[in-house]
C-alpha cells in the first residue's frame, strides 16, 4: 500500500480546510462601522452606483489614455466594492449550501430572485439607451457614447451585475444582534 493519500482524500482534506476558513470568516464580527443596518444600506447603494457612474463617464470619453486609466480605476473600484459587499453580508452570496442553514439558504435565494429582476432592468435600460444612441448617431446628431465605447458600458454593467445579489442582501439583511 502507498503511504501517499489518494486524490479523493486530498480533495476531502482541501474541502474541509476551505470550509473551516469560510466558517471562521463568517463567524468573525463585522467591523463596528459596518455592523449597523444604515451602514449596510449605504454600502448596498454607494459602491455599485460609484462603479456604474465611473464606468459610464469612462465610456463617454474619446479613446485616449485618460479613458483607459478610468476604465482601470473602474475595475479596481468594482473589485473593492464587491469585497466590501461580501463582507457586509458575511459571504452569504457565495458560500456553498452545505455550510448554510435553511433560513440562510432561503434568504440567499430570495435575494438572488430580486437581484435577477434588477439585473434584467439594468440591461434593459442600457439596451434602450443604446438604441436611442444609435438613432441619434444615424440622424446626424452626436452619439452619447463615441466609437466602440459601448464595450466599456457592457463591461461596467457586467461588473455591477455581479454586485447586485450582494447589494440586495446587504440592503435587507438583519444581523442576529439587531433582532434580539
Amino acid at each position: 500500500m502507498s503511504e501517499h493519500p489518494t486524490t479523493a482524500e486530498q480533495v476531502h482534506a482541501l474541502r474541509t480546510e476551505m470550509d473551516a476558513r469560510i466558517r471562521a470568516q463568517r463567524e468573525a464580527p463585522l467591523p463596528g462601522w459596518l455592523a449597523g443596518r444604515t451602514a449596510r444600506r449605504i454600502v448596498a447603494v454607494v459602491p455599485p452606483t460609484a462603479v456604474l457612474t465611473c464606468g459610464l463617464l469612462t465610456a463617454t470619453r474619446p479613446d485616449d489614455t485618460i479613458g483607459t486609466v478610468l476604465l482601470a480605476v473602474t475595475a479596481v473600484l468594482a473589485v473593492g466594492a464587491l469585497l466590501l459587499l461580501r463582507k457586509a453580508v458575511r459571504l452569504l452570496d457565495s458560500v456553498p449550501d452545505r455550510l448554510l442553514g435553511e433560513r440562510e439558504i432561503s434568504e440567499r435565494n430570495a435575494a438572488h430572485r430580486r437581484a435577477h429582476g434588477l439585473t434584467i432592468g439594468l440591461f434593459t435600460l442600457l439596451t434602450l439607451v443604446a438604441i436611442a444612441d444609435g438613432v441619434m448617431g444615424r440622424s446626424g446628431g452626436t452619439p452619447l457614447i463615441p466609437g466602440d465605447n459601448w464595450i466599456q458600458v457592457l463591461v461596467t454593467a457586467t461588473l455591477v451585475a455581479g454586485m447586485i445579489p450582494a447589494a440586495v442582501m446587504a440592503w435587507g439583511r438583519t444581523e442576529r444582534s439587531e433582532t434580539s
